[in-house]
């Protein structure tokens, strides 16, 4: 049983397979009667785990019910499959003549449910790549994938491609929904059909079936139990063949992974219908403020024949100016403005939490404003800090505890000391570090006001957030976030401290806040639901350029929030 193990892998990756003894020392620790042995097989399990990726595959392609194969298949996977516990691991190992072992029972409880993995998965011939001629829409979901390894809950840009793809599901057939991962294609649309339209659900089985295992024999079963479980994740080695007549639309961080930019050209050179959504352009705007170089991805993407989504009527202008530059501006190309959501996820407009976490309790009672994101050079959190320190001097108790919420980042080495230093001794200044989202709800829901002072922003998804808990926000005037913030905050230039500290001041004033909350209790706010709408028009109509979009603000003040009040006399 072993050799025929060793054959099958073999023929699906002989490059990564060790030889046939290695596997019969790896089985011989696994069922020693001696700890020390079984603890070598740790350190050999990763061979073993190579061993159940491929052979599911291997034994797919084996028993595929071709007429001229299926005797084989249906020969092969008998040889697979023991006619009753007592043809044990001891029996497969002495098949070919080797001595059997005494103590097998360990093995063979780890190679037992190997059994129900020779049963090739049921399916829908019409779902088979290739198979078909009708026009189909692929959505890339690597990034959803990465995301839903490293992070807990699902927001921002892959809860739209969520909502995207579920809408997309239940409208057609037609629809594929792909990642890549360890060089290997899914399709997750079995999963998102099982979760019933909830993107939560969709989430979470998505990180349940495509996190890493520890490379350990208990790993090894809990990979065998999740391929067991979604077996209806087909899984390719060969990247997905588009036709002329496709779609393919690629929503998330396309520049972090050089296999997706190629798979865009692919598509390209097939005449595919490609839409790209680009979130913003600051590696090629404001490289200075990023922390790794991603310019030449940005750059390969935008000289491919698309149709370009972005979030803002700014971020169009620099997308233009970018493709003039760089040689793109003569390529068959189309640009559309969907706006982001206003919504926080999972919580209800205008939410009010009484109960705070552990490390939150402190803050409960407190008067706070609130500055959410990550603390980076391009946030400015350095002169935020300075001048709630010199404002602390000057207002005393009347200025609120500031409040930083986010992950620690990069090139701000400056404003990260000011934060540990705060947070080491009582102070007007504290830093929640890498907050979960109901802590971020709670902080939302319990602070005065916010501030968000960055030199620039693509979007500004916490201005919009503050607005869903119904909290005012002292901005900067810069980049996308006037268009973000409409006439709903008080503005300020990130590179003036005094402005700063006036639009500050300002949101300290108790009537001045309620006035704020008056304009954002009466303002339609957007949700996902709507930025999905939008981009599944887009996909769905292949819609044309648009010149404009469905979110217009009444206006848009960028003037310092004590410019326009001293203009209005």
């Amino acid at each position: 049983m072993l050799s025929t193990f060793h054959r099958l892998v073999s023929a699906y990756d002989a490059t990564n397979v060790p030889p046939l003894d290695a596997w019969r020392l790896v089985a011989a620790m696994l069922s020693a009667p001696r700890p020390q042995a079984r603890e070598l097989a740790g350190v050999l399990a990763g061979c073993v785990l190579r061993l159940a990726l491929g052979l599911r595959d291997a034994l797919h392609d084996l028993v595929r019910p071709a007429s001229a194969e299926a005797g084989c298949a249906e020969a092969n996977r008998a040889a697979l499959r023991p006619s009753s516990p007592a043809m044990t691991l001891r029996s497969w190992l002495s098949a070919d003549g080797s001595r059997p072992f005494e103590d097998v029972s360990a093995g063979y409880a780890l190679i037992r449910p190997l059994q129900d993995l020779a049963s090739p998965p049921s399916h829908d011939a019409s779902e088979i790549e290739g198979e078909t001629s009708q026009a189909l829409i692929y959505l890339d979901l690597t990034d959803v994938v990465s995301h839903a390894i490293w992070h807990d809950s699902c927001a921002g840009i892959p809860r739209v491609q969520l909502e995207v793809a579920t809408s997309l599901v239940k409208s057609s057939q037609a629809v594929r929904l792909i990642a890549l991962r360890h060089g290997k294609w899914s399709d997750l649309r079995p999963l998102v059909e099982s979760a019933n339209g909830d993107v939560d659900a969709i989430f979470r089985l998505i990180r349940e079936a495509c996190a890493d295992l520890k490379r350990t024999p208990r790993g090894l079963i809990d990979l065998i139990k999740r391929r067991r479980k979604f077996r209806a994740i087909k899984r390719r080695s060969r990247m997905p063949e588009l036709k002329p007549c496709d779609t393919l639309f690629i929503g998330g961080a396309f520049w972090a992974n050089r296999e997706i930019i190629d798979f865009c050209r692919r598509a390209a050179d097939q005449r595919v219908n490609l839409i790209v959504l680009f979130h913003d352009l600051i590696p090629l705007i404001t490289p200075y403020f990023t922390g790794h170089d991603f310019r030449a991805e940005y750059l390969d993407m935008l000289r491919l024949p698309a149709h370009f989504i972005v979030t803002t009527p700014r971020n169009r202008r620099d997308l233009e100016a970018v493709r003039q530059s760089c040689g793109a501006a003569g390529l068959l190309t189309r640009s559309s403005v969907v706006p982001l959501a206003d919504e926080f996820p999972g919580a209800e407009r205008n939410e009010l939490l009484f109960a705070a976490s552990d490390r939150l309790a402190r803050l409960a009672g407190e008067d706070f404003a609130l500055c959410v994101g990550t603390v980076e050079i391009r946030k400015n959190h350095l002169t935020l800090l300075l001048v709630w320190e010199e404002l602390a001097a000057e207002l005393g108790d009347q200025l609120p505890k500031l409040v930083v919420a986010g992950r620690r980042g990069w090139k701000a080495e400056a404003a990260l000391e000011k934060l540990d230093e705060a947070n080491s001794s009582p102070s007007l200044i504290e830093f929640v570090e890498a907050p979960t989202d109901s802590e971020l709800r709670w902080l939302y829901s319990s602070c005065r006001f916010t501030v968000l002072p960055s030199y620039f922003e693509g979007w500004g998804l916490p201005v919009g957030e503050s607005f869903w808990f119904g909290k005012p926000c002292a901005a900067s005037n810069t980049g996308s976030i006037p268009f973000v913030g409409r006439d709903l905050c008080a503005y300020f230039s990130p590179f003036d401290a005094e402005e700063m500290k006036e639009a500050i001041r300002a949101l300290s004033n108790a009537e001045t806040r309620r006035s704020f909350q008056a304009k954002i209790q009466s303002t339609r706010l957007r949700t996902w639901r709507d930025v999905a709408r939008d981009i599944k028009s887009i996909i769905i109509e292949r819609r044309p350029p648009s010149d404009g979009c469905q979110f217009q603000p009444r206006s848009t003040p960028t003037r310092p929030w004590g410019a326009a009040r001293r203009a209005k006399g």
